[in-house]
């Protein structure tokens, strides 16, 4: 039986090791289907056959993979502004709420592909035009999740605070805001992947660099190693913007229960 005492004190959990342990598992049975030509090199290559692609033309996804990297990071920075502010908006303005909201709601519908070369058309094809397509593909988790988590608050604690002779901004620094952060948290982390889709979609439609453009060069001229190092790449950046948001969730909100919960979760 594993000794799990000996994995802590490397500032592992068992929570944190059965990822990686699967994700090893998945790639060499995967490797050894392909060594085994169970599956053909063509169609699905060799975990080890990506890797060396990835080796090979290092220098050149290095740069495609930083330009994603901050089209990403840019995409969710702004789409949290915009979510944030307009769930303020949406709390504090019944008239608002009632205008635009349904409004917002039925944006969602519309396919972002769709609305892409809109956007190219009016704002160019530099960065600014796939910046604002993955906040468009980002924000409304957000937006949705602040407002739950605005609305969340008790109503005892308003009259508290009332009485206290709290003004509203520190109604809202004080008691609003952090009863939301949990929420806010939430509809981060599936903003964050959301936006690796918005600035590939972006990257598809109007780009000269990036992953999204590997992707596509790739699929045209058939090299299979090249796309799933692309796609690899690509996962990565995703996992890890996932894990900063979640690491930086547990710094934040350590006196949360949920926080608690999985603390406890992973050292029990």
């Amino acid at each position: 039986m594993m000794d799990f005492s000996r994995i802590r004190t490397l500032g592992l959990s068992p929570s944190s090791i059965a990822p990686i342990v699967t994700t090893v598992i998945i790639l060499v049975v995967w490797q050894i289907a392909s060594a085994m030509a169970w599956v053909p090199e063509y169609l699905l290559p060799s975990p080890l056959s990506i890797m060396k692609t990835i080796y090979i033309r290092r220098e050149m996804l290095a740069v495609d993979t930083l330009i994603t990297f901050y089209e990403i990071v840019a995409s969710f920075l702004v789409a949290m502004a915009m979510g944030i502010s307009l769930a303020m908006l949406v709390v504090r303005s019944r008239l608002f709420e009632s205008a635009v909201y349904p409004l917002l709601v039925m944006s969602q519908a519309v396919p972002k592909v769709a609305l892409a070369p809109l956007i190219l058309i009016w704002f160019g094809f530099g960065l600014s035009p796939k910046i604002i397509i993955g906040a468009l593909v980002a924000f409304f988790p957000i937006l949705i999740n602040t407002v739950s988590g605005i609305r969340s608050v008790e109503q005892d604690s308003i009259f508290l605070f009332q009485s206290m002779g709290a003004r509203p901004w520190k109604m809202f620094l004080h008691l609003r805001f952090p009863t939301a952060l949990p929420n806010i948290f939430g509809g981060a982390k599936v903003a964050i992947t959301l936006a690796v889709v918005g600035a590939i979609i972006a990257e598809f439609i109007g780009a000269n660099r990036g992953l999204g453009y590997v992707l596509i060069i790739a699929n045209g001229m058939q090299d299979m190693r090249l796309l799933f190092a692309a796609l690899t790449l690509i996962s990565l950046l995703a996992v890890l913007c996932y894990w900063v948001i979640s690491f930086i969730e547990s710094m934040v909100l350590d006196w949360h229960v949920s926080t608690r919960g999985a603390h406890g979760h992973g050292t029990a």
